[in-house]
């Protein structure tokens, strides 16, 4: 992979499309088609795809027409189901709910969308909730959802391919700041999950694990004195995806943001053990943060995407770029920086394909002024070079 792209994907709206309240990922199929969801400039949910490597990208597609302040998505075949079904999650403030809708992307020029169900209803939304939706390896869907900042939401599980929905034992009640990626879990009982829990006032991500027969709770510390930043000027700082092959999913996130001497940590946590493998970046020289994982299911090796030059001599989110790091020995060495982007940009918002094949790509919000979101991509070495702005 040789080439680069910078595209413009679509306009968005505000600090909507990355205000933390979801997460979202890069979706790719086996064959390389590309899907993003996104909330764009009507804040509706809508998605695009792209059958070349995220050059072109097809007409936008409506899933929820509505008020949208939240969204999380999460793909079947990232909990080793075969199934090319995305499970769309979404909060809006009309009606102050969360809701459900799946999207079967088998067919890439005619996917097919199912019955909007509600997840959780609530009463008021407001600014600083938090949004995560998953699939159990046998099934289950379970979303953590937070309409507004602690006060109205819960944690909810489908045992009907999100049919229906029923509240379940909460882990704990999200403040503002707080944040959570939910993932599956690789336990005995397939049904059961994992959570990374960022506890804002504590300044510590822990492991969260869901007993899905006792319908509890679990928790243990992953990482203390790590420092978060508000969601709503820049997201997200720690990220994860599933290793399906070693039975493991792999945490990303930074001591600190835009900070002198902070550290891009990694490491591989499974139901049993959390291992901290070496740092993406140690010591950083300031002006640098978000972050993003996947991994290349050819050769198993992984990839870390982040914002700014690790010399500093670039400007955290006025002036960066994206840059990423690759690990071909499970995070026990780090090659070189690589830029991917293309020019110095405002770019406060980053995701990437967590599971990829042949290419990869990450989709940034970038120029707040215009509302831009861009989708860069390495693409294959056959089929010539392209560089677009």
């Amino acid at each position: 992979m040789a080439t680069r792209a910078d595209v413009l994907f679509a306009q968005t709206t505000g600090l909507i499309q990355f205000n933390g309240g979801g997460t979202q990922y890069v979706v790719q199929k086996a064959n390389g088609d590309l899907f993003i969801f996104y909330i764009d400039s009507g804040s509706d949910v809508a998605f695009k795809s792209s059958t070349n490597n995220g050059i072109t990208w097809s007409n936008p597609t409506v899933v929820f027409a509505g008020t949208v302040t939240a969204l999380s998505v999460w793909y079947d075949r990232w909990s080793d189901i075969a199934s090319d079904m995305v499970r769309v999650a979404y909060t809006e403030s009309a009606t102050d709910d969360t809701l459900y809708r799946g999207v079967d992307i088998s067919d890439t020029a005619l996917p097919v969308q199912g019955t909007q169900t509600s997840i959780f209803a609530g009463v008021s939304t407001a600014t600083g909730g938090n949004l995560s939706i998953t699939r159990a390896r046998g099934g289950n869907l379970y979303c953590h959802t937070m309409i507004d900042a602690g006060a109205e939401g819960g944690f909810y599980r489908s045992t009907d391919a999100g049919a229906t929905w029923g509240s379940r034992t909460v882990n704990e009640t999200l403040a503002t700041t707080d944040q959570i990626i939910l993932l599956p879990g690789w336990g005995a009982d397939n049904q059961d999950i994992m959570a990374f829990f960022w506890d804002a006032s504590a300044n510590e991500i822990s492991r969260q694990l869901h007993d899905d027969s006792a319908n509890t709770w679990s928790e243990t510390s992953i990482a203390a004195s790590m420092t978060d930043q508000v969601a709503t000027i820049a997201f997200p700082h720690f990220a994860a995806t599933v290793d399906i092959a070693n039975s493991q999913n792999l945490l990303v996130a930074w001591s600190n943001v835009d900070t002198l001497n902070s550290d891009l940590r990694c490491w591989t946590v499974t139901d049993s053990a959390i291992t901290e493998v070496t740092n993406v970046v140690l010591n950083s020289t300031d002006d640098q943060g978000l972050a993003a994982i996947g991994i290349d299911t050819t050769t198993g090796h992984w990839y870390v995407f982040y914002g700014g030059k690790s010399d500093g001599s670039e400007v955290y989110l006025t002036n960066i770029n994206i840059y990423y790091k690759k690990s071909t020995d499970s995070g026990t060495t780090w090659g070189s920086e690589t830029l991917l982007t293309t020019r110095l940009r405002d770019r406060t918002w980053l995701i990437c394909t967590p599971r990829f094949v042949n290419h990869f790509g990450v989709a940034f919000h970038s120029d707040v002024s215009l509302d831009e979101i861009h989708y860069s991509a390495k693409l294959p070495t056959t089929g010539g070079s392209i560089m677009i702005n």
